[in-house]
């Protein structure tokens, strides 16, 4: 399918690698099915284009109904402010299919009917590269034109393209070479692909490899092995046959990430099992054996997982996962143990990689490719996709990234609550070919939430019963959509994002305002009942406490003083149902008390739970089988609701019981793309 930079359709100018409709007075982003629909109408004004031929370029290798492509096209329609009775742009023809009616001015050559028929990521993702020949940095400049001006050729194609998932590349110190993990089923592999090799070498197979990285000499590959006895495993590239274990887990202890900085030296992530530790950085001697802790992290969250090695060998990024925050990044000299905190790092998808000046950190959050500038801390875009991208490694020489082209996407799905009703299939409510999560009912039911990329933004999208999806809210990325939650009335969502914000949205409008005061800084949890204030969690004194934040005026009171990892508001709306940081159990805070706890229920470790006036649902991933279990009351006995995989673990439950909704995530599936020039 034809994708152009920029190109002017009746009135609108068009830019396909944005997804984005310039209207003049307001500019649109739109699906990425939806420009596919209107770049392949484009190709020849005029003609009339079957549904089956749409379908089959549209939706390539997919198996989708007519009415996937009914929505798109009333999604274009809307876009476009167009009217099927009275058309300008998009026609219907009785019995034959769909037409543009407009006018379509190129600013480029038309691209050969072969290129035409490529792949409509593929080529999307090929003219994205041409600008990335503007953006100055990201790579060591090669010389380039007279007067310095860079070089403008970029050459984008797929590395690998094995059945299953590949994903974590990793660059050997020449360039010349790719290790990456490959799974299909339950089994996973260490690969490596020279960039001008055909074909992959396996290195290495066991159930739960993970994170390979270079030996300093190239010559050996390290990887995680998360399996029961969790080890670091080193390998010869050349001799795959030996393999040597130079790490081994002491019990209750697991590991993540390794790197190695030189010869004598491991610097790794793990933690211990204890409910609620957080990831800390060691650097382990191999020759001594002696394992020496580098981070604390002291804020509440996962902790310190994901590293990146310097190009110099003698530093490490450190992204740290925080609760209801940004990410903090740490530059670490892993010698000394000194590093220094960059607090304003934007949310990333967690691996980063260094570019070979070692000035900037490129990271990916599934929207595009950018980079991030460790001195002046600017972050900057430098390639928006329709894809999925994750993973990026750039090269040490040669001009190379390679990047994870991810296909995993979720759905939302609602079915009827088999505790009120009999139990039926679940049906898909939102589908798109990008992420859907976080579902919420309205209040009344009849209005179901989600945030969604499908855009390319991080939105909020409104399902209603035999209606198309409305888009509601978005934020411009990197910024990120953190939380949302509806208001008892259903009038207002409060929404967190990545800017520190808590944002009030008129659901009848989509305007929003920011609630005066200090800036959020930490988890949504709960609406009160009246309407009038908001429970959120920040961080007190080190510990994570809910505060109650009026929104007319900001004025904000503690609550707790128990350390929190998740609260609601009791039906009575006297009291708290807390979980806690660092012990498992329900408890209740009296909102007029003193912030202590008192244990309702002991072993309880829940990832997502909703109370309800009729007693508690929570997802157990501790029971068999996992999924959401309601109990009738707080101390009830569980009753299975609905069997769910250990992924997308949040849910959601109608006021009126009639409905669960939750996202039904595909099985992962990728391939890496190398980007050259």
């Amino acid at each position: 399918m034809q994708t152009l930079n920029t190109l002017r359709i009746g009135d609108i100018d068009v830019e396909p690698s944005l997804n984005r409709l310039d209207k003049g007075h307001e500019t649109l982003t739109v699906e990425p099915r939806v420009m596919d629909l209107l770049m392949l109408l484009a190709e020849s004004p005029g003609k009339v284009f079957s549904r089956e031929e749409i379908l089959e370029r549209v939706w390539p290798e997919t198996a989708v109904q007519d009415d996937a492509l009914r929505r798109v096209v009333t999604l274009l329609r809307r876009a476009l402010d167009d009217d099927s009775k009275e058309p300008r742009y998009i026609e219907t023809i009785t019995r034959r299919g769909y037409r543009l009616v407009a006018p379509v001015s190129r600013p480029d050559p038309k691209p050969t009917d072969s290129v035409a028929r490529r792949t409509p990521w593929l080529l999307a993702g090929a003219m994205l590269l041409v600008g990335l020949s503007v953006a100055t940095g990201l790579f060591v400049q090669r010389g380039g034109a007279p007067g310095g001006a860079p070089e403008t050729q970029r050459d984008l194609r797929l590395l690998t393209s094995l059945p299953g998932h590949e994903s974590n590349p990793a660059f050997s110190a020449d360039g010349s070479s790719v290790a990456f993990i490959h799974q299909e089923g339950d089994v996973r592999a260490l690969l490596v692909k020279g960039i001008k090799e055909s074909e992959p070498r396996q290195i290495l197979r066991r159930p739960r490899l993970s994170n390979p990285a270079w030996s300093p000499d190239g010559a050996r590959l390290l990887v995680v092995d998360r399996d029961d006895d969790c080890q670091i495993l080193s390998v010869e590239v050349n001799d795959p046959s030996t393999v040597e274990s130079l790490y081994a887990c002491s019990e209750g202890e697991r590991l993540d990430m390794v790197l190695q900085p030189n010869d004598e030296t491991l610097i790794l992530s793990r933690r211990p099992v204890r409910f609620g530790s957080a990831w800390r950085v060691h650097r382990y001697d191999l020759v001594t054996h002696e394992s020496t802790q580098l981070t604390l992290p002291v804020e509440p969250g996962s902790g310190d997982i994901f590293l990146a090695l310097s190009p110099d060998r003698e530093k490490v990024a450190v992204i740290r996962d925080l609760i209801g925050q940004r990410s903090k990044l740490l530059i670490v000299d892993w010698a000394s143990g000194s590093h220094e905190v960059i607090d304003d790092f934007p949310d990333t998808s967690w691996h980063v990689s260094w570019t070979p000046d070692a000035q900037f950190l490129v990271f990916a959050d599934g929207t595009g490719l950018y980079r991030f500038g460790l001195e002046g801390g600017t972050t900057e875009r430098l390639i928006p996709s329709l894809r999925d991208l994750r993973q990026p490694s750039v090269s040490p020489v040669g001009h190379r990234v390679a990047v994870v082209d991810q296909r995993f996407r979720s759905n939302i799905v609602r079915q009827p609550n088999p505790l009120v009703g009999l139990a039926t299939e679940p049906e898909v409510v939102a589908s798109s070919t990008r992420d859907e999560f976080m579902p919420r009912f309205g209040p009344n039911g009849d209005r179901l939430a989600f945030i969604s990329v499908r855009s390319g933004r991080s939105e909020i999208w409104v399902a209603r019963p035999e209606s198309e999806l409305d888009r509601l809210f978005g934020v411009d990325h990197p910024n990120h959509i953190h939380a949302f939650l509806w208001s008892p009335a259903g009038d207002r969502i409060a929404v967190s994002d990545h800017q520190a914000r808590l944002l009030i949205v008129d659901t009848a409008t989509g305007d929003s305002e920011v609630v005066p005061g200090s800036p959020f800084s930490g988890q949504l949890l709960d609406w009160s009942a009246d309407g009038s204030s908001i429970y959120r969690l920040e961080v007190s004194d080190g510990s994570p406490e809910v505060w109650k934040v009026r929104l007319d005026d900001g004025d904000r009171r503690q609550v707790t003083r128990c350390g929190v990892k998740m609260a609601q508001e009791s039906p009575d709306g006297r009291s708290l149902y807390v979980t806690r940081q660092h012990t498992p159990g329900l408890w209740r805070v009296e909102l007029e008390g003193d912030g202590q706890p008192t244990q309702i229920l002991d072993q309880v470790v829940w990832s997502t739970w909703m109370s309800s006036d009729r007693g508690i649902y929570s997802f157990e991933g501790t029971l068999d089988p996992r999924g959401i279990y309601f109990r009738e009351s707080v101390v009830g006995e569980p009753v299975l609701v609905a069997p769910l995989p250990a992924v997308k673990l949040d849910f959601s439950v109608s006021k009126d019981h009639q409905w669960l909704a939750y996202p039904r995530a595909s099985s992962p599936n990728g391939d890496i793309i190398l980007i050259e020039g």
